[in-house]
C-alpha cells in the first residue's frame, strides 16, 4: 500500500462546502421551529432596576419572554477551571440584578420567526441604574475604580519562578520594557448559532451548535439543568471557523437547551455579527513590565522578570487559567537560568476573555523576543547572533526548562532550535538583506524564535467499527472547525489498519462518538487524537490478524487483510470472507494518554516601511518549523499560512476597542479590521520543514502546528518595522500591539 502518513491528499471536507452543501447549526430547520432573540445589556456596568416585558409578550407570534426569574432551571453558573488561590466569579447564564459588560444576556424572546423575535426583543424595556465602568486593566486597577464584584477588581495573583538571579558582579546588563496588547476577537466567518429539539418519546435532547467542544457543551447542560448526560446529544455540524473563541461553553447553549425542554418545541438562535462580537470570548487586553538580565561580556542570559496584568473580563471565564500559557512561553527556545513572574488577574467591564489562536503563547513570546532585540541593541550585537548564543542545543533534549505549570514541569521533548534559526535566516537571505540595509535599502529585518506547547493531556478515546462490506467507521473525539480532521485521521487509520483510505469514514463533532474528549484547542489534535487514531487502528488490525490466523491456520506474516477479507500469500484459495472474520460485530477501542509535546519554529521577516503613508510591504518572510511527523503536508502548509495571517492581524491591525468605561466601539467588521480588509498586504511565506528526534510519550511523533504560524509572527514583524525605523534615524522601542498605521505614523514623525 502507498504510504498515507505524509501524503498531501485533498481534503474530503471541501467538496460539499464549495458546492453549497455544507450544513451549519444556523441552517437547521425542523417542523414547528421557534426562533430566539436575546435581550442584551447596552451598558458596560449597571444595576437592573426592572424588566418590563408585557408589551413584548403580547406582540404577534411571540411564544414567550423569559428573564432569569422565569427560568429557575438555569440558576446555576458556567464554572470554568480555576487555579488555586483565585477569587473568581463564574459566568451567569442570564444577568439578574446587575450587568457587567455590553452584550451580557438579560432576557430571551421566543417567537415563530426570527424577525418577530427580534422586534419583540427590542420592545422589552430594561430600567438601568448606570454605574462607572472600567474598560481596561489600567482603569480597573486605578484607585477609586468601581469594583465589579465585592470590593476589588483583582481576582487574584499567579506567581511562577525558578532558578537564582545573579548578584551583580559588574558584568550584568539589564534591559527593561513595557508592553500593552489590544483586545482581539475570533474573526471567523460563521457567527455562533445553536438549535435544540427534545424527542417526546425518549426524552432525549439533541442540540446542534457551532462549537469546538461538543463534550463540554453536553456536560455543562447536564450540570446546570440537572440532566443525565446520556439524555443529551450534542452535534457540531460544519463549523465556519472558530480559532479558539468557540472553545468555551456559552450561556446561549444552556438557554436554548432549557427552552427546548420547557416549550417542547425545537428552538434556534443565530447571532448577528454585532451580537457575536459583543458576547463571544475575546483575548489579549493585557499589560506587562519585563526586565531581562544578561552577561555584558558574552550576551548569555541570566534571568527574566515579568509582571503581567491579565484582563479576564467581567467574570472568571476560560482565561482565568491563561497566565501559565503566557508566562511559560516567555521562556521560548532559550537557556534561561532564572525566571520570576507575577500575573495579576483583573476584572474589567468587558466580555469575559478566553483563548484565541495562539492562546496567549504569542503574548509571552512577544515579551521575550522583543526583550531579546532590546538586549541586542544594548550590547550592540546582531539580533540573530544573540539568539544563537542562547538557544537550547539539540544534545540538551529533553530539556527541563525549570518552569512548572500547575505543579507540572515543562520539559521540551526534542527539537533542533539552532537549525531552525539558521534555516529561517537562509530562507530570507539574512546576510544579503543586512548588506542591502547597510547600503541604504529602506528595509527592516526581524527574527523571532518560538516554542509551541501542544496538548491538553487528558485521556483520548477512539473507536473503530468495521462493517461487513469493508467500510471502516472511526469515531473520534475531536470537534473540528475547518482543520481537515476527517481527511488527516482517515490517513492515519488507513495506514495503520492497512486499508484503502477511501473506505475509511471518520465521525467527529458528535458527543455520541466516544464517551468524552477534550476541547479541540491547544494544538492538540494531531498529537492526541492522531495518536489515539493510530493506536485503535493498530489494535483493530491485530485483532483481525488474530482471527485470521485461527481461521486460516497460518502465521501473521503470511496473511493479507483487506475489505474483501483475509487470505494467505501465495495461496489465494486459502481465504476467509470479511463478514465471517468479523462475526456478529467488530469493534476496537483504545485510549491514548498524552504527556504533551512542544513544536519549535523560527520566523524571519524582511519588510519595507513607507514613511509617507505609514504602510508596510513584505519583501520576504520565512517560517522554519518542526512539527514532528507530518500527516498531510498540504494541510500543514495551510495551517502555517493561515496562522501567519492571524499573526499579521495581531501585529498590525486587529483591536476590539473599548472606551475607558467599557463601551465597545468596534462591535462589527465595519470597525474591526481584519487582514485583507482595508490594509492591502501580500504575504507569500517561505515554509521550511526541519526534522529532529521526537522524545517523550508520542509513538507517532505527531506535534501541533495550528498556532505555529501565529505565535512568533507579531514579534518578528514588529522587530522588522522597528529595525527599518532605526535605519531612518528613529530610535524607538515598539512594544504595543497592534502597530496600526496611526501608531506607526506617530513613531515615524514623533
Amino acid at each position: 500500500m502507498p504510504k498515507l502518513i505524509g501524503a498531501s491528499l485533498l481534503r474530503r471536507e471541501d467538496r460539499p462546502l464549495l458546492t453549497g452543501k455544507g450544513q451549519y447549526a444556523g441552517d437547521l430547520n425542523l417542523p414547528g421551529l421557534l426562533h430566539v432573540s436575546i435581550v442584551r445589556s447596552v451598558y458596560p456596568h449597571a444595576r437592573i432596576r426592572a424588566i418590563h416585558a408585557d408589551r413584548a409578550r403580547h406582540m404577534p407570534g411571540v411564544t414567550g419572554v423569559f428573564s432569569k426569574t422565569d427560568l429557575p432551571e438555569i440558576s446555576g453558573a458556567l464554572n470554568d477551571p480555576v487555579p488555586p488561590g483565585l477569587d473568581v466569579r463564574p459566568r451567569p447564564v442570564l444577568a439578574e440584578d446587575r450587568v457587567r459588560y455590553v452584550g451580557e444576556p438579560i432576557a430571551v424572546v421566543v417567537a415563530d420567526s426570527s424577525a418577530r423575535a427580534s422586534d419583540a426583543a427590542e420592545a422589552v424595556e430594561i430600567e438601568y441604574e448606570p454605574l462607572d465602568g472600567s474598560g481596561d486593566v489600567t482603569v480597573a486597577l486605578h484607585e477609586g475604580a468601581t469594583p465589579l464584584h465585592a470590593d476589588s477588581n483583582v481576582a487574584g495573583h499567579v506567581e511562577r519562578s525558578f532558578g537564582e538571579f545573579p548578584v551583580d558582579d559588574g558584568d550584568t546588563v539589564t534591559v527593561r520594557g513595557s508592553f500593552s496588547f489590544g483586545r482581539v476577537i475570533g474573526g471567523y466567518m460563521e457567527p455562533r448559532a445553536t438549535a435544540a429539539s427534545l424527542d417526546p418519546e425518549t426524552g432525549r435532547l439533541t442540540l446542534w451548535t457551532s462549537t469546538q467542544w461538543v463534550y463540554g457543551v453536553r456536560d455543562r447542560i447536564a450540570t446546570i439543568l440537572n440532566l443525565d448526560r446520556a439524555k443529551i446529544h450534542v452535534l457540531a455540524p460544519d463549523v465556519g471557523g472558530a480559532f479558539g473563541a468557540k472553545g468555551q461553553v456559552y450561556p446561549e447553549e444552556i438557554l436554548i437547551a432549557a427552552l427546548a425542554m420547557r416549550l417542547r418545541q425545537p428552538v434556534r438562535w443565530v447571532a448577528t455579527r454585532t451580537e457575536d462580537t459583543q458576547a463571544t470570548g475575546q483575548s489579549h487586553g493585557d499589560r506587562a513590565e519585563a526586565e531581562l538580565l544578561a552577561s555584558r561580556s558574552d550576551g548569555r542570559l541570566r534571568g527574566l522578570r515579568v509582571k503581567l496584568q491579565h484582563d479576564i473580563g467581567a467574570y472568571g471565564g476560560p482565561a482565568v487559567g491563561q497566565s501559565d500559557n503566557i508566562l511559560s512561553h516567555c521562556v521560548s527556545a532559550y537557556r534561561l537560568p532564572a525566571f520570576q513572574a507575577e500575573s495579576t488577574l483583573v476584572y474589567t467591564n468587558t466580555v469575559p476573555t478566553g483563548f484565541i489562536r495562539g492562546g496567549g503563547r504569542e503574548l509571552g513570546n512577544f515579551i521575550v523576543e522583543r526583550m531579546m532585540d532590546r538586549l541586542a541593541q544594548a550590547l550592540r550585537v546582531d539580533p540573530a547572533e544573540l539568539r544563537r548564543r542562547n538557544l537550547i542545543q539539540p544534545d540538551q533534549m529533553p530539556y527541563e526548562t525549570g518552569y512548572k505549570r500547575m505543579g507540572r514541569a515543562v520539559v521540551y521533548d526534542g527539537g533542533d532550535y539552532p537549525t531552525l534559526l539558521e534555516r529561517a535566516l537562509a530562507a530570507v537571505d539574512y546576510d544579503e538583506a543586512r548588506q542591502r540595509q547597510a547600503s541604504g535599502a529602506p528595509i527592516g529585518i526581524g527574527v523571532a524564535c518560538c516554542v509551541e506547547s501542544a496538548g491538553i493531556q487528558q485521556p483520548e478515546p477512539a473507536i473503530i467499527r468495521i462493517q461487513p462490506d469493508g467500510e471502516v467507521h472511526a469515531y473520534l473525539g475531536s470537534t473540528p472547525g475547518g482543520q481537515g480532521h476527517r481527511t488527516t485521521f482517515a490517513q492515519v487509520i488507513a495506514q495503520h489498519l492497512e486499508w484503502p483510505v477511501e473506505r475509511v469514514q471518520v465521525f467527529v463533532g458528535d458527543s455520541d462518538s466516544v464517551s468524552s474528549s477534550s476541547n479541540t484547542a491547544g494544538s492538540r489534535s494531531a498529537l492526541e487524537v492522531g495518536n489515539a487514531a493510530a493506536m485503535v487502528a493498530a489494535s483493530a488490525r491485530a485483532q483481525l490478524l488474530g482471527r485470521a490466523q485461527t481461521a486460516l491456520e497460518a502465521g501473521a506474516q503470511d496473511i493479507t487483510i483487506g475489505p474483501s477479507g483475509a487470505s494467505v500469500r501465495g495461496a489465494p484459495g486459502n481465504s476467509v470472507e470479511l463478514a465471517k472474520l468479523l462475526g456478529e460485530a467488530f469493534e476496537s477501542q483504545e485510549t491514548f494518554q498524552s504527556s504533551g509535546a512542544y513544536t519549535g519554529a523560527c520566523h524571519a521577516a524582511v519588510l519595507e516601511v513607507d514613511p509617507e503613508t505609514a504602510t508596510i510591504s513584505v519583501v520576504r518572510y520565512a517560517i522554519a518549523h518542526d512539527c514532528g511527523q507530518v500527516i498531510n503536508p498540504m494541510l500543514v502548509n495551510g495551517q502555517l499560512q493561515g496562522g501567519l495571517v492571524h499573526g499579521f492581524g495581531y501585529a498590525l491591525m486587529e483591536q476590539a476597542v473599548y472606551l475607558s468605561d467599557g463601551t465597545l466601539a468596534s462591535a462589527n467588521f465595519a470597525d474591526y479590521t481584519l487582514p485583507g480588509r482595508g490594509i492591502p498586504l501580500e504575504v507569500k511565506p517561505e515554509l521550511v520543514e526541519v526534522h529532529s528526534q521526537v522524545l517523550g510519550k508520542n509513538p507517532e511523533g505527531f506535534k501541533g502546528i495550528g498556532e505555529t504560524g501565529t505565535i512568533a509572527a507579531p514579534a518578528a514583524i514588529v522587530a522588522a518595522v522597528e529595525d527599518a525605523l532605526r535605519c531612518r534615524g528613529v530610535d524607538t522601542f515598539l512594544s504595543s500591539l497592534p502597530l496600526t498605521p496611526t501608531r506607526l505614523f506617530a513613531a515615524l514623525h514623533g
